[in-house]
């Protein structure tokens, strides 16, 4: 079964919920069944998820609430399945041994390696391919094209911030293989391809935690962090430097900045309840671009209060286990991993894409794995 398991991890991201809903309902589908067949036939780890039960049972409850409660009960109850493959997920990453981890952790690295090969692809031949495509089939539109010329690479996903957002999740994991630069250097080459602010600053602002727990930021932490500063520092300048004001910083930073005002607006009028799974919806977005106020509006004050209970808890438990921990490294990365992901999620909403976010469930489960 373990081995389905690892299929089943490494295929998720090649699918975009987004580009490909009927495969990705039919993945999903078949995940969760595995899932459930996983749970029945070893049992659920009682012993090992004892310490944080009452945050997944008030996580849970949330969720229950967030649907009897919904504004659309037909819709939550379709959203719902993302929160239950992903705690069973959690779950079950929570149990494995010391080399399943790493197996699990190889899988990731493995799948992300391949990801950033077909990124640099795209950038050097793919948008070629798509523009010779959209002449061909007389495309005139000019944000089409604008996207094209921009060349910020997004496969396999449908946006440069959501592929940016996996691949700087990822790159932590990437540390702690001993052949780590062959990982290393196409996961970092294909992040910055995508010129994506807000996923180099969630990766600047981990890799100081990861340096720091570490306890090596002085010797190269510092001289790394500096690099991506830099990094940083150029790419929002090679940004502003275009002559289309949407494709600036400052407009991206704008429209975010109004689709937050929104969603406070919703949260304003269920503050409590929220409007249930898969009923936040704004004029010009289906998304917050920040996941914890689009946890708040649709699950309520509650359900965001129990999904950071929860992640306290379980950071708590990771730091711990980066103490007295033979499995350290890894544990330190995935840590950094996660950390990542929840940064990035201020600013974008990759917690609501399966593709991305299964991901995070796994390494979120094996923060807390204990040690056998």
């Amino acid at each position: 079964m373990f081995a389905i398991l690892l299929i089943l991890i490494f295929i998720r991201p090649f699918i975009s919920s987004l580009a490909f809903p009927y495969l990705n309902a039919g993945y999903s589908g078949l995940l969760l069944i595995f899932l459930i067949l996983w749970l029945i036939h070893k049992g659920i780890p009682i012993k090992t998820i004892q310490a944080i039960q009452y945050p997944l049972v008030l996580f849970s409850l949330a969720l229950i609430i967030s649907v009897v409660f919904s504004i659309n009960r037909f819709n939550s109850l379709k959203e719902i399945y993302k929160y239950v493959t992903g705690l069973f997920l959690f779950i079950i990453a929570a149990s494995l041994n010391y080399t399943d981890k790493i197996r699990v952790i190889n899988t990731i690295i493995s799948a992300g390696f391949i990801i950033g090969l077909l990124a640099i692809y795209q950038y050097f031949f793919g948008f070629r391919i798509l523009l010779n495509y959209t002449l061909k089939a007389n495309i005139t539109d000019t944000f089409t094209l604008d996207y094209i010329m921009r060349r910020r690479v997004f496969f396999p996903f449908v946006t440069p911030n959501t592929l940016a957002g996996y691949l700087a999740m990822v790159i932590p994991l990437a540390l702690t293989p001993k052949n780590k630069i062959r990982y290393i250097i196409p996961l970092s080459f294909a992040l910055l391809l995508t010129t994506s602010l807000s996923a180099l600053l969630s990766i600047f602002l981990a890799l100081t935690i990861y340096y720091y727990l570490k306890g090596r930021f002085k010797k190269e932490g510092g001289l790394f962090v500096s690099g991506v500063l830099v990094i940083i520092g150029l790419v929002f300048i090679a940004r502003s430097m275009t002559q289309k004001q949407h494709l600036q910083p400052i407009f991206s930073t704008m429209m975010r900045l109004n689709y937050w005002k929104d969603t406070l607006r919703i949260i304003k009028t269920h503050p409590l309840a929220g409007v249930g799974l898969g009923n936040f919806n704004l004029l010009q977005s289906r998304y917050a671009h920040n996941s914890y106020l689009q946890l708040w509006a649709e699950l309520g004050v509650f359900g965001l209060i129990a999904f950071l209970c929860l992640i306290i808890n379980i950071f708590k438990h990771g730091l711990k286990n980066i103490k007295n921990s033979t499995y350290k490294n890894q544990i330190t990365a995935l840590t950094t991993a996660t950390a990542v992901f929840l940064i990035h999620n201020f600013f974008d909403f990759t917690f609501f894409l399966p593709e991305v976010a299964i991901i995070w469930w796994v390494v979120l489960g094996m923060i807390y794995t204990k040690e056998k």
